[in-house]
């Protein structure tokens, strides 16, 4: 399980980045390719909160 979790949190990273670059890109966030990628985002993260629950 850490290794999946710790794999999850790279993912989160480069997917935020990607997110930034993409909303500067796109100039909002209400751009469907930003929505789309925030919300896939936002499913990994509530995924490595619950992975990494105590």
């Amino acid at each position: 399980m850490f290794q999946l979790a710790n794999d999850l949190q790279k993912l989160i990273e480069v997917l935020r980045k990607e997110l930034e670059h993409r909303f500067f890109k796109k100039g909002s966030f209400l751009h469907p390719e930003v929505l789309q990628m925030s919300q896939q985002l936002d499913e990994y993260i509530v995924a490595f909160q619950k992975l990494t629950k105590h």
